[in-house]
């Protein structure tokens, strides 16, 4: 930020490889063939283009895509010597991120506004992501593949526990394999926000506000609508219901907080919604995105060079 504050824009890589390159057509950051200035800095209170329905969308997704990550956290509470602290530290966590983004996001955007910060401080500050997106990705690779070989690999193959010997050796298998896919699935498209947007609409974004209305909306029925009599009996295995259909699905979701219930419906058809919008949006970025040749990570070429 100290940089930011004391450098101008980096203009050659914001035309390049910036997203100011397809705000308003590229005029934002186009150098003038007359007096080979470049515009000043610009900042917006709303959307550069109003009519740009596409890219709002996918500004929507970036940032489910930056905070939907947090139902992974969940995740972590196996790892941790103390599980009853995890609640804290996911409070720690989210103040931390938020203000850490506000700040960082309010500062750059008042100094940068559409251009890119200097190339040389700029690497360095690309240095230290690289370094914590090893260690983020340690982090969520190790959790990750341990939820996927549980839930996949055990539950469906009958592959040994992960505490025993075998069941370690096939984990640490998976691994590279996991990995690969990862960086051929990443370096295969061109526009990452276009991924990254996708990524959020498809699968984020319905883990973190599709399913849990859905699932909190189907127990509050199912629980509300238990008579006298009903439940499970462990000794022979049998469910005993008394009714079913409509009549029962309409009991049980007026039984208790009936408006709490009929929330979730509004905020699941909100959820659905929005995903079906972002997973467009995403879409029509990538064939965009795919009409003109595009420099991937399958070559040494620097996108800067143009």
């Amino acid at each position: 930020m100290g940089v930011a504050a004391h450098t101008a824009p980096n203009y050659t890589a914001a035309q390049n490889a910036g997203s100011g390159a397809t705000v308003l057509d590229g005029i934002l950051v186009a150098q003038n063939e007359q007096t080979g200035e470049y515009p000043p800095v610009t900042h917006f209170g709303g959307l550069p283009d109003t009519a740009n329905f596409v890219g709002s969308l996918n500004g929507l997704m970036q940032g489910v895509y930056a905070y939907g990550g947090a139902m992974l956290f969940i995740e972590f509470m196996s790892e941790m010597a103390r599980p009853r602290d995890f609640i804290k530290g996911m409070y720690a966590a989210q103040f931390f991120i938020y203000a850490v983004y506000m700040i960082y996001g309010l500062v750059l955007y008042h100094y940068q506004g559409q251009g890119m910060s200097n190339y040389a401080w700029q690497t360095v500050g690309n240095m230290i992501a690289i370094l914590s997106s090893l260690i983020a990705a340690g982090l969520y690779g190790n959790i990750g593949i341990k939820v996927l070989y549980n839930n996949i690999f055990v539950e469906f193959f009958r592959s040994p526990p992960l505490t025993t010997k075998h069941g370690k050796i096939m984990w640490a298998a998976i691994v590279p394999v996991y990995w690969s896919i990862a960086f051929v699935v990443a370096a295969s498209i061109p526009n990452f926000f276009g991924l990254t947007s996708i990524v959020a609409a498809v699968c984020i974004l319905q883990f973190t506000y599709t399913f849990p209305p859905f699932l909190h909306l189907a127990y509050s029925i199912k629980k509300g609508a238990m008579q006298e009599g009903e439940g499970f009996d462990p000794a022979t295995g049998q469910t005993t219901h008394f009714d079913s259909g409509i009549k029962r699905i309409m009991r049980g979701f007026m039984k208790h907080q009936w408006y709490f219930n009929a929330w979730n419906i509004i905020y699941l058809g909100g959820a659905l919604a929005t995903a079906g919008l972002g997973a467009y949006s995403a879409i029509e970025a990538l064939i965009e995105a795919f009409k003109e040749p595009q420099i991937s990570a399958f070559t040494c070429h620097s996108p800067l060079d143009g």
